[in-house]
């Protein structure tokens, strides 16, 4: 016989055959995890009769308009074959019976008045027809990754049955918070108040701030505006970003720079010289025998940067930076340990060029940017300025932070933090690691501008205590927090309190090795202990720290 003809019986003979029921849905609920709800869970305790609009059950069809429904009386009249309950794609568990599977309908986007559907969207790597399961970790990612932006006040994803069987759709829900935030707020006295009778302790406020709208015009794009004002320094920048600008969904981002400062050099410094008719700010800083120099500098940014996954990305920029060393001491000294040596001023003289190629790599798995209390934050961060695209100075700077936050009873967190940097080569005075920086007992610098030049204290009597700015840096610390309000008033989200310690080095390579003249034993490691409390405000216009650091912008420790 032809053997096109024994294949056409064969399947007249299977289309006579009767058809099997469609099985109900496994027993264990596809939840996706913890934190997204499904509406789409099923039991085997299914009514032997389903209502294809509300009970989804996989099919091996994805195409809803060529699969018609299966027919109810039907079902009712066949029982359950067990032998069947494979899941859509065949994925069977060993001891849990099936991996439930559906297919993704559509999107739905609930709560957002001025987020953009597709904006929210482009968080979820789903696209509809394609196959999901419900204990995708992936849908967890997603809300983390949307609580990330701080532009919802909730993030909730839920799985609700779709038009067809076996068809699901994934519901966002958000509640929207205000997007435009004060970051970075600065309010102090340098010097301190204490001896400000005396004329080299003469205290000067200083104002700082950053105003950033998170989401502009519901497109997802960032802009922030940053401002710094006193007599010893001020500066400006602005910063633009589009997350999903450029082709493939890759980010832009173009900010600039201005600043008028200047930086304090030595410990009981001896100088020689005299200022310029064009610097008569320098004339007190000669008098208070202070070792400083006046610059000005500018410079503008362009960058990109793309998603590297649910939780990673990368970024890449370009940094171009013009330097005028406005004024400097003719020559001076300092004293470091037992010796007396000349201080390298780190900037070269007259106008210099800044050329800087910069790589971030970053993962970021909190649970919530403001107010974490767990999951993990990874940064890595190089730069390198080399002649060959264009730069005056030649060197390498690179930077990793990880924190890590563990929950504990009751809203209590603690977290854990390590931050290393290293600096090879001829960097400017700005970008080599400021004391400053790294211990809370003294102002921080604000726009990488010092306006503060007391000495950090050095409570192990190591020495930490003449260093200022150092090609090598590292802390670890652990901080301890506890809420104190949850869910206030509108205006306010969350109230902490907190209590920071750690330790800290900070040095040059040549100190490492050969260690300062004039310690001896222990003292020659040049670390030392820092610490902090106080309380943490999440509010509509974002998130305030006062603590004990705050304090001493005020005082003299």
């Amino acid at each position: 016989m032809p053997r096109w003809l024994c294949a056409l019986l064969a399947t007249l003979a299977l289309t006579a055959a009767p058809a099997h029921a469609q099985p109900p849905a496994p027993e264990a609920e596809a939840d996706a995890d913890s934190d997204t709800d499904s509406d789409a869970d099923a039991e085997t305790d299914a009514d032997p009769d389903p209502d294809p609009e509300t009970d989804p059950d996989p099919e091996t069809d994805p195409d809803p308009e060529t699969d018609p429904d299966p027919d109810p009386e039907t079902e009712t009249e066949t029982d359950p074959d067990p032998d069947s309950l494979a899941a859509l794609e065949g994925d069977r568990l060993a001891d849990d019976g099936v991996r439930v599977r559906y297919f993704l309908e559509r999107i739905l986007v609930r709560g957002n008045e001025k987020t953009r559907d597709r904006i929210i969207e482009s968080f979820v790597p789903f696209e509809p027809g394609e196959v999901i399961d419900p204990e995708d970790e992936t849908f967890a990612s997603i809300e983390i990754r949307l609580r990330g932006t701080g532009w919802f006040r909730s993030v909730s994803l839920r799985l609700e049955p779709g038009a067809r069987r076996g068809w699901v759709v994934l519901a966002i829900d958000v509640e929207e918070r205000n997007s435009i935030v004060i970051s970075g707020l600065t309010i102090g006295v340098s010097e301190g108040l204490n001896g400000s009778d005396d004329r080299t302790s003469d205290p000067v406020p200083y104002l700082g701030a950053t105003l950033t709208e998170t989401n502009l015009l519901g497109t997802g794009a960032r802009l922030s505006l940053g401002g710094l004002g006193s007599t010893r320094g001020w500066g400006a920048d602005a910063l633009y970003e589009n997350p999903r600008l450029l082709p493939r969904d890759y980010a832009l981002r173009v900010g600039g720079f201005f600043q008028r400062a200047r930086q304090y050099y030595g410990n009981d410094p001896l100088l020689a010289g005299e200022c310029p008719p064009e610097v008569p700010e320098c004339e007190e800083e000669l008098e208070a025998r202070n070792a400083v120099v006046f610059y000005q500098r500018g410079g503008v940014v362009l960058g990109t940067g793309h998603a590297l996954g649910t939780n990673t990305r990368f970024d890449l920029d370009w940094l171009g930076e013009v330097n005028h060393l406005r004024s400097r001491p003719e020559a001076a000294s300092e004293r470091r340990g037992s010796e007396i040596r000349p201080i390298d001023w780190k900037l070269h003289d007259g106008v210099s060029y800044l050329s800087i190629a910069r790589l971030g790599l970053t993962f970021d798995r909190r649970n919530d940017p403001a107010m974490t209390s767990r999951g993990l934050f990874l940064h890595f961060q190089t730069e390198l300025s080399h002649r060959l695209i264009g730069s005056d100075y030649d060197f390498l700077r690179t930077q990793i932070l990880f924190r890590a936050w563990q929950p504990l009873p009751h809203g209590q967190s603690l977290r854990v933090g390590v931050f290393a940097g290293a600096v090879l080569g001829d960097a400017p005075v700005y970008y080599l690691f400021q004391v400053s920086d790294l211990t809370d007992l003294i102002p921080a610098r604000v726009q990488e501008i010092q306006l503060d030049r007391r000495d950090a204290p050095n409570f192990f009597d190591t020495a930490i205590g003449v260093m200022r700015a150092q090609e090598f840096a590292m802390r670890f610390d652990l901080q301890y927090e506890v809420p104190l309000l949850r869910r206030g008033p509108r205006r306010v989200r969350a109230l902490n309190a907190y209590v920071n310690a750690g330790v800290y080095l900070l040095s040059d390579f040549r100190d490492l090795e050969l260690a300062v003249p004039g310690f001896v034993g222990g003292s020659r490691v040049p670390i030392d202990l820092t610490f902090d409390a106080g309380l943490r405000l999440d509010t509509r216009v974002g998130v305030f720290k006062f603590g004990f650091s705050t304090v001493l912008g005020l005082i003299a420790l």
